[in-house]
């Protein structure tokens, strides 16, 4: 996060040890890695999907052998010559959006369950999350590694066509990424004049 560093310009120890004396501060805020969105899928949810991510500030993978770039033009990347998605290797810190129209949900689930993502999200009808994951128990996942998808992906907005379904999604999203930066970026139980000067907030799910 953030800090403000003062630097004791007379000190030969601590300090720079200049002539001219004084204190200087110094404001450094670190840049960190961008997240991956990687979106597993194609047609007009995850060409939406694949906006409001590279807006948001992720670094956008299409992986599907469907996906035509000239309907991405914001991804960082772009693949598709992986039919069975083993190219599918998002890290821990970034989040995945299977977007397959049902063609491609077991394969594209089961790649990424065996990968550390932190946040898997299946776009599908209540109906259909609940028989892609009966199927996955069935081949041997258990709850601990099921409760890792979000299934149906989104916050409830009541979302209808393919750009507001995206919106619930990448909202999702973000309210997952910001709650870890606050969990993160928590005071310590002895840094009583940060609590008093930042109250903790805590951000809940919204379905």
């Amino acid at each position: 996060m953030p800090q403000l560093v003062e630097v004791d310009l007379d000190s030969e120890v601590l300090g720079a040890g200049m002539r001219c004396g004084g204190r200087l501060r110094v404001y450094l805020e670190p840049v960190l890695a961008r997240p991956a969105l990687w979106i597993l899928g194609h047609g007009r949810v995850a060409e939406c999907l694949c906006h409001f991510g590279a807006l948001l500030g992720f670094a956008v993978i299409v992986d599907d052998t469907m996906a035509v770039a000239e309907r991405f033009p914001e991804a960082s990347r772009i693949i598709t010559d992986d039919p069975d998605y083993a190219a599918a290797t998002p890290a821990a810190g970034d989040f995945a959006v299977v977007a397959t129209q049902h063609r491609g949900d077991h394969e594209s689930l089961r790649r990424l369950l065996s990968n550390e993502v932190g946040h898997i999200a299946l776009i599908a009808s209540r109906k259909r999350a609940g028989l892609v994951l009966a199927h996955l128990r069935k081949v041997g996942f258990d709850r601990q590694a099921l409760d890792r998808i979000q299934a149906p992906a989104g916050l409830a907005l009541g979302a209808r066509t393919p750009e507001e379904i995206a919106l619930s999604v990448i909202a999702e999203i973000v309210l997952v990424r910001r709650s870890r930066v606050e969990r993160v970026e928590a005071p310590q139980a002895g840094d009583l004049a940060a609590t008093r000067a930042e109250p903790l907030r805590l951000v809940g799910r919204m379905r």
